[in-house]
């Protein structure tokens, strides 16, 4: 049976101990059980053979109070899930610090399989209740109050825990009621897809490319940019363009990639069944004046891997493009001395996704037609989760737990290993029409042009622009998302913006509890806020301790 996890825990450095658990059944809320440390927890799951799988929310967290318990009780660490036995468990967490999921041998018959839920609802307990239209909300304790390790929980303490897993616990019940079991969003909306098309179209349309790393170079994000002009500069009033799902539009829209590549030396040459290709070439490049830079080069010690480049400087430099995004670069650099190598092209066409988005695109509108704000969430996530799968890295790495010298939960990097890729043309493809979007948008109304990130364009002015698609409803139009009355922008991901009345800051790597020390007159670069917790791994787990936030260039 699948039961929701969670722990409380202590915010002591020198005294670091879950003082709370709590486990809802997810096919029956009704049924919760609670506890008060790490050890009746361990028994309680030893004890009832009914508990095959837990979900805990954030479980990067909430392992490492469990594996500084394993190892304190002779537990062993295999590195192949399908060798764990009793007194014996596994991990799967990538070489970035990804935690996904852990195994136990908790009996000789029995083991227990943990994931995290927060890899299938990317939000906060408190947005999945909002999203999700819960009947419950999150609710709030003193996190900070000291509670001795006999401490006996308190009503409102036991409701706090209670809604956490319940809450949790609904909205993984709506997700298995579509079928979605997988362990990452990203890995349900693959097997959604795979099962429309059937296998042996999958196949026939997205063969195992041998060419993986020749087209990975070309591989990029989306794109996020602030005009210099307006860096923290006091902007008055402005608007906010959104694209409606940006993404699936591409996906619905573009032509795409399928099939074998075919391999090209030197420049690509017109091909009518062969036109989109990937480009491998050497140049160096200076901004045309008035155009919006779309180049950053990573991997190189000469530049800025973020940052968008107005030149090349004295650097000859190699880089591989899709044709989308060479088109652009031609369009957007004086470029000189340009040598083609070679390059991979493909035949392409329109629908390979049409079938999914239309299903998912369906389900969207008609739960917001009935006020289901569940399956509509449900339906948000699956038609934007699809593609960044096309482009998964067959090289892999992972990180293994062990126990130091100074009794505290470390980590090593294991050696990379290879798994097949997917299908990466389709990936690289997909982001390089969503950057050529939105960047060609942006470019249309250079004038006002201040920010831009992803799917969105901030423009000074309340206009609307005349050369953009507006629309609230339309696939890939442009929606006008708010007025803002001022703002500032800092950098990529870090601006404020004053929306009817109030401050809307978004700042990445700012946590919420920030929010109340910023304000108009302070947020800049080089400013400290408090109240930014930090984990800090210790010995029983890991405590999250106040550090201050600056705003860092």
């Amino acid at each position: 049976m699948r039961f929701t996890a969670d722990f409380e825990t202590t915010t002591d450095p020198n005294d670091c101990r879950v003082w709370a658990w709590g486990l809802c059944l997810i096919d029956d809320i009704d049924i919760f059980y609670y506890g008060t440390t790490i050890d009746s927890f361990m028994d309680f799951l030893k004890e009832h053979n009914e508990i095959t799988h837990l979900y805990f929310h954030n479980l990067k967290f909430d392992s490492e109070f469990i594996i500084y318990w394993l190892y304190h009780h002779n537990f062993k660490y295999v590195k192949d899930k399908r060798d764990v036995v009793c007194k014996s468990f596994s991990t799967l967490i990538s070489d970035k610090g990804q935690f996904f999921s852990m195994e136990i041998g908790i009996t000789m018959q029995r083991t227990v399989k943990i994931f995290d839920s927060l890899k299938v609802l990317p939000f906060s307990i408190a947005k999945i209740a909002d999203a999700f239209h819960l009947p419950f909300s999150k609710l709030e304790i003193d996190y900070n109050a000291y509670r001795a390790p006999d401490h006996k929980l308190k009503d409102e303490e036991i409701k706090y825990i209670r809604g956490d897993v319940t809450i949790a616990a609904l909205a993984l019940k709506q997700l298995f009621s579509q079928n979605m079991k997988k362990m990452t969003t990203a890995s349900n909306a693959m097997a959604e897809y795979r099962e429309i098309v059937g296998e042996s179209t999958f196949n026939k349309w997205y063969p195992v490319p041998v060419y993986d790393a020749d087209i990975r170079q070309s591989y990029r994000g989306g794109f996020t940019y602030l005009a210099e002009r307006y860096a923290d500069k006091d902007i008055k009033e402005g608007i906010v363009l959104d694209v409606n799902s940006l993404y699936p539009s591409v996906m619905y829209y573009s032509p795409l990639p399928f099939g074998e590549g075919i391999y090209f030396e030197g420049k690509y040459e017109q091909d009518k069944e062969y036109n989109l290709y990937t480009q491998t070439f050497s140049c160096m490049f200076e901004l045309k004046e008035g155009y919006i830079p779309t180049v950053q080069i990573k991997g190189s010690l000469a530049f800025v891997p973020t940052e968008y480049l107005k030149s090349s400087g004295d650097e000859y430099v190699t880089m591989t493009m899709t044709n989308v995004d060479l088109e652009m670069f031609l369009e957007h650099y004086e470029v000189y001395d340009i040598d083609y190598h070679c390059g991979w092209k493909f035949k392409s066409t329109t629908g390979l996704f049409k079938d999914y988005i239309d299903k998912w695109n369906g389900v969207k509108v008609q739960a917001t037609i009935e006020k289901n704000g569940g399956l509509r969430t449900i339906a948000k996530l699956m038609l934007n989760s699809l593609y960044g799968k096309f482009a998964l890295n067959p090289k892999v790495a992972s990180k293994i737990p062990y126990l130091g010298e100074d009794d505290v939960i470390h980590y090593y990097v294991t050696d990379i290993e290879e798994r097949e890729p997917i299908y990466i043309p389709v990936g690289t493809f997909i982001t390089a029409w969503a950057r050529h979007k939105t960047i060609t948008s942006a470019q249309s109304v250079y004038d006002r042009f201040i920010y831009a990130d992803t799917d969105s364009l901030h423009l000074e002015g309340l206009e609307e622009p005349k050369g953009l698609e507006i629309s609230d409803t339309k696939l890939g139009a442009w929606k006008k998302e708010s007025v803002f009355t001022r703002a500032r922008f800092l950098r990529q991901k870090s601006y404020m913006e004053e929306i009817d009345g109030k401050l809307k800051i978004t700042c990445a790597g700012m946590p919420p509890a920030c929010y109340p020390y910023v304000t108009w007159d302070n947020f800049h670069i080089g400013a400290t806020y408090p109240f930014r917790l930090r984990p800090m791994h210790t010995q029983g787990g890991i405590v999250l301790v106040n550090a201050p936030f600056t705003i860092r260039k």
